[in-house]
């Protein structure tokens, strides 16, 4: 990446860290009060954060995880920056629905104090089980004796990877079983939402990979065991394996939402119509249509006729950002249809609405998410390069 390009994107970080943040106080401040959400719509652009996050740690470990048991060029020594990548993901999103919590500083009460009866509990202990999983996976990596024959049964990263690879395969999956449960949302109560969540998860988890991979992200030469190779041929591999994994997953991601959407329009007693038609013909068509739809056509190209690393990673960043939109797509209708005829009519109050529309609070804070997010995973990767210098030099 050249200086000036990186210098520019430091600053925007910069930015977005302090406008962010400045959301972030007011949240504190006033609790959700600049929000808008509702007794009908409870949950908003933070929660959908949140699943896209926790989707993106999940498909990322899974992704990089599955190289490196296969032994894909390069993915060995990209590894430890995979589980940089994932750790940031789940750190950020929990923070995502921790800033939602209308009582934030409780939230401890879920680890001291669990119900494991409860989905929200389950998922808590799950992620918290993941970044163990991940600081193991990351220390195993960066020892030497841990980069050994597969067949070698006295390694222990495989089997730990293994286990990662189980419960970030797990991870999307549950949390569309979290809406699936939910009997009294027709939407969300599908079988196929938990595989939308995977597919998506895998997809989002495998683009993001790729902006690792890419200088113009992170501006840094992330080392690939070839010297020759650099960055810059978008052929190699594993920036051509991340390439096509990414187009793949879209695809995969557009057929399963077409059996999805094609089922509740022609079937003539789907109770999903409504919701459906909301989203595709509703007062955020443009969700649906520009941001997931022509959002997944743009960066589709971009990854496919892209001949240079900067042009396949904007394609893999639009990918990261517009299927955010897949997890509001799920989220808001499934909300903002009424369970009973008239009840929206029955008592009028600011409060008590179904049309949900994020407020600029809201999108602060998800900007200072974002923000966060990056920051964690450059600032891991750089520290980790530092001490592999460190450690190179001091060897010499």
């Amino acid at each position: 990446m050249k200086n000036s390009a990186f210098k520019i994107i430091s600053a925007l970080w910069v930015v977005a860290i302090i406008v962010g943040g400045l959301g972030v106080v007011a949240r504190i401040m006033e609790a959700e009060r600049f929000t808008g959400y509702g007794s009908y719509v409870p949950w908003g652009l933070w929660v959908a954060m949140y699943f896209h996050l926790i989707g993106i740690a999940g498909g990322a470990f899974a992704i990089g995880g599955i190289c490196y048991l296969l032994n894909v060029a390069s993915f060995r020594e990209y590894f430890p920056y995979v589980c940089i990548v994932s750790g940031a993901c789940i750190l950020t999103a929990l923070f995502s629905v921790w800033i939602d919590l209308g009582h934030p500083f409780r939230a401890i009460n879920i680890m001291i104090t669990p119900n494991f009866s409860s989905m929200m509990t389950f998922n808590a202990w799950s992620y918290s089980f993941f970044l163990l999983i991940l600081a193991l996976c990351l220390f195993l990596a960066r020892k030497k004796s841990s980069y050994m024959d597969l067949n070698d049964p006295s390694g222990w990263l495989v089997p730990v990877i293994l286990i990662g690879i189980f419960a970030s395969f797990a991870f999307p999956s549950q949390s569309g079983a979290f809406f699936g449960v939910i009997d009294a949302k027709p939407y969300w109560q599908s079988a196929i939402m938990p595989i939308l969540f995977l597919i998506s998860g895998l997809t989002a988890g495998s683009a993001a990979l790729l902006l690792m991979d890419c200088m113009t992200v992170c501006g840094v030469q992330v080392p690939t065991g070839n010297s020759d190779s650099g960055g810059a041929n978008v052929s190699r591999a594993p920036f051509n394996v991340l390439r096509w994994l990414t187009v793949c997953g879209i695809m995969i991601y557009f057929l399963a939402e077409f059996s999805e959407y094609s089922l509740a329009f022609w079937s003539p007693i789907s109770h999903a119509r409504q919701s459906i038609e909301l989203i595709m013909f509703g007062p955020f068509w443009w969700v649906f249509w520009i941001v997931h739809v022509g959002g997944a056509l743009a960066a589709t190209y971009l990854m496919v006729a892209g001949k240079s690393p900067q042009v396949v990673g904007f394609g893999a960043l639009i990918t990261v950002i517009s299927f955010i939109s897949a997890r509001l797509n799920i989220l808001i209708p499934g909300q903002a249809v009424s369970e009973l005829k008239g009840l929206q009519e029955a008592f009028y109050h600011g409060r008590l609405r179904y049309d949900y529309q994020a407020h600029l609070n809201e999108y602060l804070v998800a900007l200072f998410i974002v923000a966060l997010g990056v920051g964690l995973a450059y600032g891991g990767i750089k520290l980790l390069m530092k001490i592999d210098t460190s450690n190179t030099g001091a060897s010499q």
